[in-house]
């Protein structure tokens, strides 16, 4: 499973607020669409996307679609987005902008002098 998909899923502001209502209750379109102010089809988009994921699951209850969360996915996307932060070597923190080490050190002085140019002269 692509965990790294599934964060950028949930990560969405829209389908985090629905999960984030999901996982206090079951809910169908309709409620959703209350809740959030947001229009039964825009919801609809957005939980065809979740089910995609196998983020959330669907049980027919009368006429209605109620949707749950499926904790187990998110849950290990997490863990490993975790472990993955746990893993990564602790960059160190630059003392000062002068010592810029990236691969595009020259190009950012250059900006830099301009800037700094730029606000001499509005002064």
């Amino acid at each position: 499973m692509d965990y790294a998909k599934i964060i950028h899923v949930i990560t969405d502001e829209t389908r985090f607020r629905l999960l984030r209502l999901l996982l206090k209750r079951h809910y169908c379109v309709k409620a959703l669409s209350k809740k959030l102010g947001i229009s039964e089809p825009a919801i609809s988009q957005q939980i065809r996307i979740l089910k995609q994921h196998q983020l959330i699951a669907g049980e027919k209850i009368g006429y209605q679609m109620h949707y749950c969360v499926n904790l187990e996915i998110i849950s290990a996307a997490l863990s490993s987005f975790s472990k993955q932060i746990m893993l990564s070597p602790v960059l160190p923190v630059l003392a000062s902008d002068s010592e810029c080490t990236c691969e595009f050190e020259a190009e950012c002085r250059k900006r830099d002098a301009k800037i700094l140019e730029k606000q001499k002269n509005d002064k």
